[in-house]
């Protein structure tokens, strides 16, 4: 065979870019590597701006390299990386890969036969883009890799944080910097937390053989390793080249088939390269897969205008109605206590709504009571109002513990509060699109009945945290954001995770669309997630109320109806609607003797503590309160309760009619 120029392989991730250089004895001459950040373009040139370009004449990549680099042929990830394995250790049972948005489990038969792969899902708990992103939140500047080393200095206990979501471990992080934990041993868990994810992902075969080879970007993190080795009771070997298996096994991959070209009768045309520039094709900005501008054309919008509105110590208040024109001498309050935000409405004796009181819960669910507490005192102060409150009641997640803190008379779940609150807003309501900050839910309706509901609290990818987290890495105020994408276009981005989308956006900035296009783009993947793993898009009815703090925004209202071809109904109390719902069902039940304890409870000490529940994988980070003679807890993702010592899955399903029906036989 004739001698052969030198041969680049590519290996384009969603965070790096791999190139490996091998010489035509398949010897690799060079390797680097860079994280690209969405400008693939400018990232490769930069590492080819370190080689002589002119010995450059084969280009092969994995599948993921983008078309715009000019190559000979590209490859199977998978068959890369299975192809680089052997050149490097010949002989092995099993692949451990670990990259920026994938990881798998290639496994080999006694005779080193490809046996199969195991793969994760579409969510990203488990993969290098999830290290990153909690770097960055962590105010790392050098990203995993100084996340990896603070790790390795950890010697003490480990906080557990929740894994399984980007989104849900920044809650989780708050927790432990709050607790007093350092800096290594949140990395330490981060990297446990990992860990776990992907051995209860991919180990659960009986045996996996005795020689697994760790490749790809986490396969250098030495405390994910560490802590899988521990948690499988495996050993992993990696080398220094673990993170160039896909770009030197597109180059091996090639070489081998320029070696046996002359058996498939394929010729791969040698290229010359005199300048960087000839490495890319000419490309226009794509713009076949984009939605049309967000316009609401069959709903109408509220304008949220009320008598007045005012922050007062992060607290917003909105008085609905001037308190001199209506009765304020009695009325009922009710609370929805979330996991992101706590939301109070007082309403008077004949229903109407006299002011909302709406706060961050920031994990700490009693404070935010107190602080709304104190600010219904303050406006009560203000106009001089002496109110009764006949009944008070608390619904959301963390309805237990508010419940018995403020002397609640009644604590419904959350689809009986909003399903309350939508019919005494529109009667004809067959539909409740529900999004809240990190839960979503969908209830149909018939007749004023609630017939069946789902919830969603695995992934946050279709709720209100993943629009924050979006705004907030495109330096977008919340409050501008829907301003910002009415009317706009947008190119078609993954509806799948927050560390995903986080790819597209890098890749959209890199194709030329402007910031606002990549933000009406995020509100196109919430709803398609919602209707996706929340909602029925076969179910939906023609009355639909859209419920909660992301109902605000226009333009995702606006994303619905343009999906739906229906008009989308929001309440100007949209955000306040579970809130709204206890208080009307504690009218309609005309309580005889309040237990309620007083707003005045803003100026007591109630002491909490702290756990982290170990029942499952979740590791739900509970806040607790001693009151009374009960202990009472918040923060579950499962319905147990603190005297329940197991799991209690959530129902994807809720029927009020079997419960109605179970009721009336009971009297």
């Amino acid at each position: 065979m004739a001698s052969l120029s030198n041969i680049l392989g590519i290996d384009v991730g969603s965070v790096s870019i791999h190139i490996a250089m091998l010489s035509d004895q398949g010897n690799i001459v060079h390797t680097d590597s860079c994280s690209h950040h969405g400008e693939v373009k400018q990232c490769l040139s930069k590492l080819m701006g370190k080689i002589d370009i002119k010995n450059i004449n084969y280009v092969a990549a994995t599948d993921s390299t983008p078309s715009f680099i000019k190559i000979n042929q590209s490859y199977d990830e998978q068959l890369t990386i299975i192809r680089a394995a052997k050149h490097y250790h010949k002989i092995f049972d099993a692949i451990l890969h670990i990259g920026g948005e994938k990881f798998s489990l290639s496994r080999f038969d006694g005779n080193h036969n490809y046996i199969g792969t195991k793969h994760n899902t579409s969510c990203a708990a488990g993969t290098g883009s999830f290290l990153d992103q909690q770097a960055r939140r962590l105010n790392l500047l050098g990203g995993s890799q100084e996340l990896s080393k603070k790790a390795l200095l950890n010697s003490k206990k480990i906080p557990d944080i929740a894994t399984r979501c980007a989104v849900f471990a920044k809650t989780d992080l708050i927790h432990a910097q709050q607790e007093g934990y350092s800096i290594e041993q949140i990395c330490d868990g981060l990297c446990y937390g990992l860990a776990k994810n992907i051995s209860n992902t991919l180990f659960k075969y009986k045996h996996v053989g005795e020689k697994i080879i760790f490749s790809g970007g986490v396969s250098q993190n030495y405390s994910v390793k560490n802590h899988l080795e521990k948690i499988t009771g495996y050993g992993f070997i990696n080398d220094l080249n673990s993170i160039f298996y896909g770009a030197t096994g597109a180059a091996l991959c090639l070489l081998d088939d320029m070696a046996s070209r002359k058996k498939i009768d394929k010729k791969f045309d040698k290229k010359k390269f005199l300048s960087i520039k000839d490495f890319f094709i000419s490309t226009k900005k794509e713009t076949l897969l984009s939605y049309p501008g967000l316009e609401l054309k069959l709903s109408q919008f509220p304008d949220f205008k009320c008598f007045s509105s005012y922050i007062i110590e992060d607290v917003e208040a909105d008085i609905y109605q001037n308190p001199a024109y209506i009765s304020t001498t009695q009325g009922y309050l009710g609370l929805d206590v979330g996991s992101t935000s706590t939301k109070s409405i007082l309403i008077n004796q004949d229903g109407i709504p006299i002011a909302g009181f709406y706060t961050k819960t920031a994990s700490r669910p009693v404070m935010a009571i107190q602080k709304i507490f104190k600010a219904h005192e303050q406006f009560f102060k203000a106009y001089g109002i002496k109110i009764k409150i006949k009944g008070c009641g608390t619904t959301g997640s963390g309805r237990r513990i508010s419940g018995k803190i403020i002397g609640a008379d009644i604590e419904p779940d959350e689809i009986t509060a909003h399903a309350t609150a939508a019919i005494n807003l529109n009667k004809d309501v067959d539909t409740i699109i529900e999004i809240g900050g990190q839960d979503a839910k969908f209830t149909l309706l018939k007749h004023g009945m609630v017939t069946s509901s789902v919830m969603n609290t695995v992934c946050a990818a279709g709720t209100g945290s993943f629009i924050e987290e979006q705004a907030l890495k495109l330096d977008c105020p919340l409050a501008e954001y829907s301003e910002r994408t009415e009317g706009v276009s947008s190119p078609v981005a993954s509806d799948r995770c927050t560390v995903f989308m986080e790819r597209d956006i890098n890749y959209y900035f890199a194709q030329g669309y402007q910031k606002n296009e990549i933000l009406a783009s995020v509100l196109h993947s919430v709803r398609d997630n919602y209707l996706t793993k929340v909602g029925n898009i076969g179910k939906i009815g023609n009355c639909i109320l859209f419920q909660g703090a992301t109902a605000k925004n226009k333009a995702l209202v606006a994303a619905f109806e343009q999906r739906l071809k229906k008009p989308i109904h929001v309440s100007k109390y949209c955000h306040l609607t579970g809130a709204l719902g206890v208080a009307l069902l504690l009218k309609e039940k005309q309580i005889k003797a309040t237990a309620f304890r007083g707003f005045d409870l803003w100026k007591q000490q109630i002491p909490v503590r702290h756990e982290t529940c170990e029942l499952c994988t979740n590791h739900c980070k509970l806040t607790i309160a001693d009151i009374g003679n009960q202990t009472v807890a918040y923060g579950f993702l499962c319905d147990r309760d603190y005297q329940t010592n197991k799991m209690i899955p959530k129902k994807n399903t809720y029927n009020l009619l079997k419960i109605r029906n179970q009721a009336i036989q009971k009297h």
